[in-house]
């Protein structure tokens, strides 16, 4: 008998064969398009691969889908981010998946079982340049991504960083989310 991957998707088994397996308790849903064994640890070799369905060729995980994959959000977003290098840019996407066009440096993406996903710190100079970031939501996620890097790694990066729009508000965003973090510590 063929071994399933930990990591399940339609390609694996019908919509319905995977719902009835959470029924059983079998399996959990990973992501909107991704289930796993209900024993399989969420690590984030495993968050990258329930990501996969959705990636187009040479695309790279990116914003909250990249935060969910290191282990920052608890939940994956409803609709994943992935980003297109602007050499890249005639790839096509899949459905799930909001895509954008970047410019990313050396360093900037780290690769989790063969998928290419943003490296934390950049992922979190990301979330805090958006204009949509909800402090209440982004700022301890930040703070999570984070964690082992900090400020003065996030200023040597916006300091070196040219043409990078909204420098100035993710410093303040990351200094407040990492402010806040300590004083809950």
């Amino acid at each position: 008998m063929t071994r399933l991957e930990s990591v399940l998707t339609e390609d694996d088994l019908p919509l319905s064969e995977l719902w009835a397996a959470c029924r059983d308790g079998e399996l959990v849903p990973l992501s909107s398009s991704a289930f796993v064994f209900a024993d399989v640890p969420q690590t984030p070799v495993v968050r990258a691969l329930a990501v996969r369905p959705v990636l187009a060729r040479r695309s790279i995980i990116e914003r909250h889908s990249a935060a969910w994959v290191h282990g920052a959000l608890a939940t994956p977003p409803r609709l994943h981010t992935i980003a297109v290098r602007y050499a890249n840019r005639s790839s096509a996407s899949r459905n799930l998946a909001v895509v954008r066009e970047v410019a990313l440096r050396p360093g900037d993406t780290m690769t989790v079982v063969g998928i290419e996903v943003t490296t934390p710190l950049r992922t979190a100079i990301d979330l805090a340049r958006d204009r949509a970031f909800d402090d209440a939501k982004d700022s301890p996620v930040i703070a999570k991504l984070l964690a082992s890097s900090g400020l003065p790694e996030c200023r040597a990066y916006l300091a070196a960083a040219r043409n990078l729009p909204h420098k100035a508000r993710a410093l303040q965003r990351i200094t407040d989310a990492l402010l806040f973090a300590a004083m809950e510590r």
